[in-house]
């Protein structure tokens, strides 16, 4: 479990660039992030490296498709057993984190990264998987 009073999320839009992707991941001041939230990250299924240049830091959760637009990167400071994946899907990512309330009671923390395209490009269909996605995620009793 987390015990500390805090985590540290940083969000970014990575515009499908690799080359800003590698630049932001392997920056020391980026890895003291606990989570790192990417939407528009660069895509190479040939070469899993290109996902995860911090491998070295980050856990990488992500749906290995081509048309994925979001991805989670969990530093490795957090154990293994202490966050979990919920969802990885084209458009949406989500973990679950084990920490402690103020209370030292036990509590989950769900993290959920949701791309949103502009409406018009967007299919209708596109549209009704991600709030079909969306509302059983939020049905939860998780902060």
């Amino acid at each position: 479990m987390i015990k500390q009073s805090f985590l540290w999320i940083l969000q970014y839009n990575i515009r499908k660039s690799l080359k800003i992707q590698k630049s932001f991941l392997i920056n020391k001041e980026v890895r003291d992030f606990d989570i790192i939230v990417i939407q528009k990250q660069s895509c190479n299924i040939n070469d899993i490296q290109s996902f995860n240049s911090a491998h070295k830091f980050f856990y990488l959760v992500k749906n290995m498709s081509s048309q994925s637009r979001t991805c989670i990167y969990v530093n490795k400071c957090l154990r293994l057993n202490q966050w979990m994946i919920e969802t990885a899907e084209s458009n949406i990512c989500s973990i679950r984190i084990l920490t402690y309330n103020t209370n030292d009671k036990m509590q989950i923390l769900q993290l959920i990264n949701v791309y949103n395209l502009c409406s018009l490009f967007f299919t209708s269909t596109e549209k009704s998987l991600i709030i079909s996605c969306l509302s059983k995620l939020l049905k939860d009793d998780c902060k």
